[in-house]
């Protein structure tokens, strides 16, 4: 680096300052401060020197210098000296947290999923209610100004109450503010008086330090106490923020947060997720009352949505369509930022702007209005202009330009979570009333840890019906591919993959299939990194639908762009393709950043885009703007002459039941083995690989098949086998429905379906209810909604309707975890008079299980062997037994059987390398064994020797030492080195595999630092995160690194292919 003193360096401009006080005279308390700074970057520029009392501080405002410490290569967040004063609240909460501390990356990754789309839409009822709660507090106002700074606060305290934590601090029944939000604003006061006081002078506000101990202790107390009550209601299926805190462990360590850190993370919450939300609003009210223009465009917006509709019901869908509210609300973030500033820290000793250098660790203080008043904003950035936040403006606008929620992954965790609540209030709050001046409001601030307008009152009077506008209908975009019978050339496939952390783009995905089947293309869904090597021209048409995550690829598209990246041009030649692209335009460095690299590579690889790359933007109207790319999408794929329209024969039947069930001859169909691609092997051995009268014994078969002739595999793969449902479920479903099980009927098909059963000839009820639907699947939305719509009495069906409508969490707790089917529910509503033919039309057709095969290739090519635990336990609903019906079909498997199957390869990632010399850490569980067994053989085939760890777990070794003759002669034989660990039967306190690895670190380590790889394979929800968090502390003892540097160093294992899983969750 260049130094300081060289010629190129120059200093960083500041005024003259006194000795160790520095600056500090000259510097206003409070929000005056703020004007202050900002007057100053006008005069000085926008670099400029602070000093004040020894310390010193880089204050940063114009966009060449923030878009350069936005790079997050070279600068983190600096947790800076008020920060550090404020941790005497928030402690290691995400805002205060030290970026080396453990508990902000394992909080960070608990709680992000706490904020995806499904998130978002499980929080939208829940924000409705307590908007509504102020609207009755303003309706009671009458001709009285409200005091919209208070109400706001009362709002959003009371929405991050309920939906992060399922708390009602009812403040809207209190004529003062909860005690919570007392206690805060003295603490938040004092934290900030106590940074711009001279050094030494604590000791003169002892009372107010004693005051804010006490405030201290009564937020701890009331935190404190909401997670006791939660913790009483003993339920570990609520995924709002304090249930994934309370029962979701970290994926990369497996452990969960302590009840410390979760005071410390609730408490950020409720300051966090109120105090910045609160002022937003209040300030778009304000700039609202003062623009009448900007008023009158607002309404205009909800009144064309919502119409004469004195109290409207608003959806999820609606909030992200009012776009010029949210241009009102932006606007409003840009002049006043609710977080003034943020800062980050080199680092390592660098030079910013060229000529300025500055040091490992130094405070750089991003002044936020500065940068929202920079010459790239145009002229007269004082003014009030929605209009700055059009689509076609923030598009054209550079990227960190607008930094209302501060930068990178340390930036705001909740930030979509505020922008809908806000958008959504402000929409009701301009629909129901006329906003008026009454007092000529001039903007005053008010400042403790974030800013607000101080004093603002607003007089408020109802609108009357015959002010607001006519509603406008709104069409739905997939209207006419649903009326007209149209279909896509024959046999055309469709590939759906996604790039995905969260789980939105999964969703996506999913519809984007089912919509294709309804039109009759054959699809397929998977990840992007399932398609590696994988896109041919003969592969059909590919849709991508693509997140970015800080800018890089979600976990299962990595490889994917990796691969892309490498192609050389034409080598995709004829591949047709469609991006759609997820992301956040809050984002605006990283937005779209993954799918539109992908995009171009395709484009650059030779492939053919069917229609231009889709944006949608998850902060505004993701649904409409998905649903008008996919309506284009199908525009481009369908021939618009292949089908015509619908006859009325075929409207006619959309208004039916999809099956029609008639009394036929008797006869079987393979329509169903064809559509998976299954086919029959022969079962040629069947037995029990557990010693099942021991009191620990659980029931592990292993059975032997053979191929099919033509049909071969390799060591490692997986057999998909399509299992049977048990005679017990089916006579269930007899009983329900009163059926005689040996009536043989035929299916016909009304209209298309992507669900329609592939069966056109006559069976009996019982051959078509034990091998064709799936009855134990948890219910959806949808089912629940139909068997309400089937129960005749209201009040008897509304338990049902009240269901399918009930927030996501409510929905889990009730439906999905538990794993209540519709016949569940069924049995539990007996009023439910769903016809039996449209019991069918709800089931999915029956899917097959996958099973790592355990043979090797190599020794018996045309037979396979599995291990299949059997799965039984007591019912998660809480009555009965719950059994897996794959594991009940194989378990009752004989020798001379016949099992339909068929052989799917594995990652070619997750297969061991034939080079010996690679050393090589196999780590499993239980019939996890399976592809690790198939290696050895491998091995012991060639005799091969080479470092092959193979960490296994059973319960005991009398009991489950699964193949043991087996493995130990091919251990005698060096090539393996077996490492077992028995839960029951613990050896030097080793119980578990991860046990195990840690206790034998050393070892670990030089396979590593040797080039080893590490293969798991087993449970995904409790081996899989515990053998990760072993190796991470594997990594740590040997390097004395953090948590952070650590799980770096896994993923760039995971990234390299060093470290490969093949889990699965139950």
């Amino acid at each position: 680096m260049t130094t300081a003193n060289a010629p190129s360096m120059q200093a960083i401009p500041e005024r003259a300052a006194l000795p160790f006080v520095g600056h500090a005279l000259g510097i206003p308390a409070g929000a005056d401060g703020l004007l202050h700074l900002m007057a100053e970057a006008k005069e000085l520029g926008p670099l400029f020197k602070l000093r004040i009392f020894g310390t010193e501080v880089t204050i940063v405002s114009g966009l060449d210098l923030v878009t350069e410490l936005s790079d997050e290569r070279r600068f983190r967040k600096n947790v800076h000296a008020d920060l550090v004063y404020l941790r005497r609240i928030g402690a290691d909460g995400l805002f205060t947290a030290f970026n080396d501390e453990p508990n902000w990356a394992k909080a960070h990754d608990i709680l992000m999923p706490a904020f995806s789309l499904s998130a978002m839409r499980g929080y939208h009822t829940t924000m409705l209610r307590v908007a509504r709660s102020l609207l009755a507090k303003w309706d009671r106002a009458g001709d009285q100004p409200v005091d919209v700074v208070a109400d706001m606060t009362r709002l959003t305290f009371d929405t991050i109450g309920l939906c992060g934590f399922r708390h009602d601090f009812d403040s809207f029944g209190r004529e003062e503010p909860h005690p919570f939000v007392g206690a805060m604003g003295r603490a938040l006061a004092f934290a900030q008086a106590t940074g711009e006081s001279i050094p030494g002078t604590e000791v003169l506000r002892w009372r107010r330090a004693r005051q804010f101990d006490e405030d201290v202790r009564s937020m701890n107390a009331l935190v404190d106490d909401v997670v006791m009550r939660r913790r009483a209601l003993g339920d570990t299926g609520m995924d709002d923020l304090l249930g994934r805190m309370l029962h979701t462990p970290d994926a990369r360590t497996g452990e969960p947060l302590d009840d410390v850190n979760i005071r410390h993370q609730v408490i950020t919450f409720l300051i966090a997720g109120h105090e910045t939300t609160s002022g937003a609003m209040s300030f778009a009210l304000y700039y609202l009352t003062k623009h009448p223009a900007a008023l009158a465009r607002a309404r205009a917006e909800v009144d064309s949505m919502w119409g004469s509709v004195d109290d409207p019901g608003p959806r999820y869908e609606d909030v992200g369509k009012l776009t010029y509210i949210r241009q009102v609300l932006n606007e409003s973030l840009r002049l006043w930022p609710t977080a003034p500033s943020y800062a980050v820290e080199p680092r390592e000793d660098t030079v910013i702007g060229g000529k300025y250098a500055v040091g490992k660790g130094e405070t750089l203080m991003v002044l936020t209005p500065a940068l929202h008043r920079d010459p790239a904003w145009g002229d007269n950035v004082e003014s009030f202009d929605p209009d700055r936040f059009t689509t076609r403006r923030e598009e054209s606008r550079p990227a960190h330009l607008f930094k209302p929620f501060g930068t990178g992954e340390r930036a705001c965790i909740g930030r979509q979570f505020a922008l809908h609540e806000a958008t959504l209030v402000l929409g009701l709050l301009v629909h129901r009333y006329r906003l008026n001046d009454h007092a000529n409001y001039q903007l005053k601030l008010k400042q403790t840890l974030t800013i607000k307008p101080d004093g603002f009152t607003v007089g408020i009077a109802r609108r009357t019906d015959d002010e607001r506008a006519a509603p406008i209908a709104v069409v739905d975009p997939m209207r006419r591919h649903r009326d007209v019978a149209r279909r896509p050339a024959s046999g055309t496939a469709l590939t759906v993959l996604h790039g995905s952390n969260l789980g939105t783009c999964v969703g996506i995905a999913r519809d984007l299939a089912d919509g294709g089947s309804d039109l009759g293309f054959t699809t397929a869904v998977a990840s992007l990194d399932e398609a590696v090597g994988a896109l041919s021209a003969d592969g059909g048409v590919v849709v991508i639908v693509a997140a970015s995550y800080n800018g890089r690829p979600t976990d299962d598209a990595a490889a994917f762009v990796d691969w892309l990246e490498r192609l050389v041009p034409g080598s995709l030649q004829g591949v047709r393709y469609a991006v759609l692209g997820i992301g956040d335009r809050n984002w605006a460095g990283t937005y779209q950043r993954i799918p539109t690299l992908i995009d171009e590579r395709l484009a650059a690889a030779g492939a053919a885009p069917v229609v231009a790359r889709g944006a949608a933007d998850a902060s505004a109207d993701l649904t409409g703007v998905v649903d008008r790319w996919t309506a284009g999408l199908w525009d481009a794929l369908i021939e618009p002459n292949a089908g015509g329209p619908a006859n009325s024969e075929t409207i006619a039947a959309e208004h039916q039941s999809l099956y029609e069930v008639l009394d036929a001859a008797d006869s079987a169909t393979g329509q169903l083995a064809a559509r998976h691609g299954v086919r029959p092997m022969q079962v040629l051995e069947a037995r029990e690989l557990v010693d099942v009268t021991h009191p620990l014994g659980r029931s592990k078969r292993f059975l032997k098949l053979r191929l099919p002739d033509g049909v071969g595999y390799r060591t490692g793969d997986h057999l998909a086998v399509l299992p049977r449902n048990p005679d017990s479920l089916v006579a269930r479903v007899a009983d329900r429905f009163d059926l005689d099980l040996d009536r043989t009927v035929t299916i016909r098909v009304r209209r298309q379906s992507r669900n329609a059963l592939p069966v056109d000839r006559p069976l009996t009820l019982r051959h078509l209810l034990t091998e064709f639907v799936e009855l134990q699947d948890p219910a959806t939305r949808q089912q629940v909604a139909t068997l309400a719509a089937h129960i005749p009495c209201p009040p008897e069906g509304r338990p049902l309707s009240d269901l399918a409508s009930a927030p996501q969490a409510d929905f889990d707790e009730q439906v999905t975890q538990p794993r209540r089917s519709v016949l569940d529910l069924m049995e539990r509503h007996p009023a439910c008079a769903l016809p039996f033919e449209e019991f069918l039309e709800v089931l999915p057709v029956l899917r097959p299980r996958h099973y790592s095969i355990s043979s090797s290739s190599e020794t018996t090519p045309g037979e396979v062997d599995v291990m299949v635990s059997l799965l039984t336990a007591p019912h998660r609903r809480g009555d009965g037994m719950y059994t897996g019906i794959a594991s009940h079909h194989l378990q009752t498997a004989e020798a001379g059987d016949v099992v339909q199957a068929r052989v799917l390869p594995c990652c070619d990632a997750f297969r061991l390398p034939s080079d010996a010399s690679i050393p090589v850490i196999a780590v499993s569980a239980g019939t996890g064994l399976a592809p690790f067994r198939g290696a050895i053989l491998d091995r012991l085939h060639h005799q091969v020797v080479g470092t092959l760890l193979c960490y296994f777990g059973c319960d005991a070794p009398e009991v489950d030492f699964l193949h043991r003759a087996e493995l130990e002669a091919a251990h005698a034989a060096g090539v393996v080195d077996l490492r077992p660990a028995f839960m029951h039967s613990p050896r030097d306190g080793v119980r578990f595999v991860q046990d195990r690895i840690e206790r034998e670190s050393d070892e670990v380590w030089a396979v590593l630092q040797g080039g080893g790889r590490v293969y798991v394979c087993g449970d995904g929800r409790r081996m899989a995160p515990a053998v990760r968090a072993a190796v991470i502390s594997v990594y740590r003892k040997h390097t004395d690194a953090g948590v952070g540097e650590a799980a770096a160093w896994l993923d760039s294992l995971v990234k390299s292919q060093r470290y490969v899983e093949d889990v699965w969750a139950g």
